[in-house]
This record gives C-alpha cells, sequence and structure tokens, in this order.
C-alpha cells in the first residue's frame, strides 16, 4: 500500500508571498491547524500553524518570512508504512506528499487509520478469530491450513501481542460453517506442534 493511493491530492495552500492575515484566512474556513506553503510552481518553502498566528502583530508580513521549514515528506510511491513512522516518531497530522521536488498532496493519520482498516478487513463482515502460535512460522502455516481444510476465507492477517516465545496472530475470516469444529481442529493442530 502506497503513499499515493491514499493521500489528499492538490491540498489547499499559500504562496509565501500571500500575507499572514489571508493564511490566517484561508485556515479559519478550511479549519486547519496547519496550512503549507508552495510557490505558484509548487515548491513546497514551509508551513504555518495556528498556534504560530497567536503571536502575530503585523498581518500584512509574507507569510514566507514567518513560515516553519519542512523537514518532512514523502513521495507517492512511499509505502504507507513509512509515512506512519514519521508521523508518529515526531507526533505530526500530516505529511506532504513531493515528488520531484513539487508538492503533490498530503497524508493525514486519517488516511493511514483508513487505510489500515481497509487492510484488515474491519467493515467487512465476517470473524475475528486470535490464535496464539510459536514465532516459528510452521504454526502459522498450520492454521492457514486448518482453515482451507474448512472451506474458510481468510480476510486479513494482523500481528498481535507477543511473548515468551509466542505470538498473537489476529485472522478475518468468512464461511465458517461449524465454529465448534474450527475451535477443536485449530487447537489440534497446535497443540501437536507443542508436544511434538
Amino acid at each position: 500500500m502506497n503513499v499515493g493511493r491514499y493521500m489528499h491530492r492538490d491540498p489547499v495552500t499559500v504562496l509565501p508571498e500571500a500575507s499572514l492575515g489571508e493564511a490566517k484566512r484561508v485556515m479559519e474556513e478550511n479549519g486547519f491547524g496547519i496550512l503549507l506553503v508552495v510557490t505558484a510552481e509548487r515548491e513546497l518553502t514551509g508551513f504555518v500553524t495556528k498556534g504560530s498566528l497567536k503571536e502575530v502583530t503585523d498581518w500584512e508580513k509574507p507569510v514566507g518570512e514567518a513560515c516553519f521549514e519542512t523537514n518532512f515528506s514523502v513521495s507517492p510511491a512511499d509505502t504507507l508504512e513509512k509515512a506512519a513512522l514519521i508521523l508518529l516518531a515526531n507526533r505530526l497530522v500530516l505529511l506532504p506528499v513531493v515528488e520531484e521536488g513539487k508538492l503533490v498532496g498530503v497524508i493525514t493519520q486519517s488516511e493511514i487509520l483508513r487505510a489500515l482498516a481497509q487492510a484488515l478487513g474491519i467493515g467487512l463482515e465476517g470473524t475475528r478469530l486470535t490464535v496464539r502460535v510459536e514465532s516459528d512460522p510452521d504454526d502459522l502455516y498450520s492454521v492457514i491450513g486448518v482453515l482451507r481444510e474448512h472451506g474458510v476465507r481468510l480476510v486479513s492477517l494482523a500481528r498481535g501481542a507477543e511473548g515468551n516465545g509466542r505470538q498473537e496472530i489476529i485472522l478475518r475470516v468468512q464461511g465458517i460453517d461449524d465454529k465448534e469444529g474450527l475451535k477443536r481442529a485449530l487447537e489440534a493442530a497446535l497443540t501437536v506442534k507443542e508436544e511434538g
């Protein structure tokens, strides 16, 4: 999953020569807490925040003279994982998406969550199963084999908590006809591995 698939294209921006008053008006009209500053050629030059505008006394001052430097960005080809890590590590709410030096979009925490929900099958009809397996991939293969034998369709798979050499695996599945039979088969497959 790449940033380009989930980003907002052509975000609202302001030119460096626009006044701080204009930047404030744009932010208020759109309900923004942050506004990116780009040249007429869409080159990213910085950003202003709602908080930084609280100290302004000269509303005619150009935005380009008061904006902060942008230290982080991603490209449309970058993974959502990379974008999420940058957002989390730096406590950002949005990340500029730049291609060949030009701003082409922004990715926000909301888009990351939307993509994660889609990848996990959240909102799709199905059943959520949680199994604890050895960190060895053979256990996971056994679980998938049991699902196949029972005609269960795997919608998504995610890692959960890890500890004591075991990994929690969260599965979203569809098509369970016999829940108890599936549970017994999963327990048997994982117990055999533990005993063997």
